[in-house]
């Protein structure tokens, strides 16, 4: 991994700029957040609309352009795209599967600092429970644009998850090829990690730490969590001693639940690392990473003990 972090809204800004000068049904929408369509509203004015802090607004309005043959992107602080204008995004967009494209900002413990008001660890298993919706949670800036890329010409509603601030750059192969299949980032033989969003970074850090252990630890990042690749995700658990799944999300709908699902009880053992609904600390990002204990350090003490385990069983 490189060191040198990019904001996923800064690399958004730039690829939803270059989608308006190409694609003249493409408007873009805000709830009083324009860091993404600064680019926009200079070349293309009247091709951005601020409804100011009325996330439900912001929904309707976009379902209303949607209906006049309009493709909408359209941004919110994640927490309250989802939790405020849950009803609006279910009856005005997903129940006629409407081709909007929303872009939650600080999904997860993006916005530690902020408090438990601002944290959205339930968004992935909301926006999933809607009909018609996809659901993506980029692991990088560049793994968003790729996602951006597309949905943009999809048919129904999607929901992508951003991250609040810069976060690690991953390798080119987190970013290559279909965002809808799981990027195996890292080869092992012993143990498979499937993360997802800011996990893959943590992950990668394990699998560093793990081999110093003796453990051969493979990582893939999975950036559609809804609709779930089962087949791509049983390819890669075939195999393997051990499957530890990482999500800054609670359990319900999210990464680890729907691996648990597809592997079902013919696939390896399972170990899920997630977010609970213990009241959180006010504290930044990467410190309550690790109060979830999906940080590098959560998930390799989570593989050392069950490998100890499946060893004390055999």
């Amino acid at each position: 991994m490189t060191t040198a972090p990019l904001t996923m809204r800064a690399a958004l800004a730039v690829a939803l700029t270059e989608a308006v000068d190409a694609d003249p049904a493409l408007v873009t929408l805000g709830a009083d957040g324009q860091a993404l369509f600064q680019g926009v509203m200079d070349r293309h004015p009247r091709r951005y609309v601020d409804v100011g802090i009325a996330e439900a607004n912001l929904v309707g309005v976009a379902a209303g352009l949607a209906r006049s043959g309009m493709r909408p992107v359209a941004a919110a602080m994640a927490p309250f795209l989802v939790r405020r204008a849950y009803e609006q995004l279910r009856l005005d967009v997903c129940v006629p599967a409407l081709p909007v494209v929303f872009l939650g900002v600080g999904g997860g413990l993006g916005y530690g600092h902020l408090g438990p008001t601002h944290h959205a660890t339930d968004d992935i298993t909301l926006m999933s429970a809607l009909p018609h919706m996809s659901v993506h949670c980029p692991a990088d800036a560049a793994d968003a644009v790729s996602v951006l890329r597309a949905l943009l010409p999809a048919d129904g509603p999607a929901y992508v998850r951003l991250s609040a601030r810069a976060d690690p750059v991953l390798p080119a192969e987190a970013s290559h090829g279909d965002p809808r299949t799981p990027r195996l980032l890292r080869a092992g033989d012993d143990v498979l990690l499937l993360a997802t969003g800011r996990c893959v970074a943590e992950a990668l850090a394990a699998a560093d730490a793990l081999a110093d252990d003796g453990v051969d630890a493979a990582v893939a990042s999975v950036t559609t969590l809804h609709p779930f690749p089962r087949e791509a995700v049983r390819a890669l658990a075939r195999e393997r001693a051990l499957v530890v799944t990482a999500a800054e999300s609670l359990g319900p709908g999210g990464l680890g639940d729907r691996t648990a699902l597809t592997l079902g009880r013919e696939g390896p053992p399972l170990v899920r690392l997630e977010t609970d609904h213990r009241h959180p600390p006010v504290a930044s990002h990467e410190d309550l990473l690790h109060f979830y204990g999906v940080d590098g350090r959560g998930i390799r003490s989570a593989v050392l003990g069950q490998l100890t385990r499946n060893t004390r069983k055999a």
